[in-house]
Parts: C-alpha cells; structure tokens; sequence
C-alpha cells in the first residue's frame, strides 16, 4: 500500500500543481469490496489550476482496466475506464452547484485544507462504474448444462 497523498485543494490549484499516482488493487478497500477486480495498476492524473472566470478547480483523469463480472451470465468481462472529471472548488457550501444544474464532468467541492487523494481517485472510480455491469448483446457466454442434467425428468411432468 502506498503512503497516501494529501492535499490542500486550494493551494493545489493556485500552485497549478500535478500527481500522477499508480495505484494498485490493494489501495482501494471500497472497489474490491463490489467483487470489481482491478487489473494491475489505475493510473490517476490530479492537476490543479484555475479558470478563466477566476474559478479554481482540480482535474482528475483515470485510466484503468476493470474486471466486472456480467449480471446477465455471471461470466467475468473486462471494463476500459478512461475518466476525465472537472471539481470547482468553492469556500462555502451555500456556493455549491445543485446536481441539476452542474455541467456534465463538471462537479463543485468545498475546499478542504487535507484531501486524500486516494479516496478522491476511488471515489470517482466508483462512480464511472456501470450500475449494472453487463456483456456487449450478443457477448454474453451460454451456461454449460452438464449431460447428467438433460435427462432428468421434469417434476412437473405428472400434473394435469
């Protein structure tokens, strides 16, 4: 496990500083929890800078392969995350977008003096999941019916 990163999210972004973090399988507790298994190693890019308009913000970009496995035929089939997300960061919470009206891949955040990056690069991880993980159509594998089980007669075959 690697020593986790903290920020000062302000300062990260008028500094314009940049990580870039491999991680592995065992740095993220809450996506091994969700059976995802992650391939080797997620490659996560943090820069900070500020806009145009004055706005400071945080860019995170993840780049990973996922193993998921398929809700439709239980079979495993990789996942390609390739995320790219904008996090404006605002000093009060009354300055927060509401969802509706957020850009899409732009989010608001409340500045915090300690971020961990970690948790920061899970949590968008998690979210550029599927909510139900499934096959391309037509992808999905036949379950394998073993020759002891096609000769079983039906329990229902009595009833009339």
């Amino acid at each position: 496990m690697i020593k986790r990163p903290v920020i000062d999210t302000l300062e990260f972004a008028h500094k314009a500083q940049h990580q870039t973090l491999q991680l592995r399988p065992e740095d993220f507790s809450r996506l091994t929890e969700e059976s995802v298994i992650v391939n080797d190693i997620v490659t996560a890019n943090v820069t900070g800078g500020v806009q145009e308009d004055g706005k400071p913000f945080v860019d995170i970009e993840i780049l990973s392969g996922l193993q998921q496995t398929c809700q439709r035929c239980l079979g495993f089939f990789d996942l390609q995350i390739n995320s790219r997300s904008r996090f404006i960061i605002v000093t009060r919470e009354d300055q927060l977008c509401d969802i509706g009206q957020e850009e899409q891949d732009v989010n608001t955040i409340i500045a915090e003096k300690e971020l961990d990056v970690v948790s920061f690069v899970e949590d968008e991880l998690l979210l550029a999941l599927p909510m139900v993980p499934l096959h391309e159509d037509g992808d999905c594998e036949s379950p394998q019916i073993s020759s002891e089980h096609t000769s079983l007669t039906s329990p229902f075959k009595g009833l009339k």
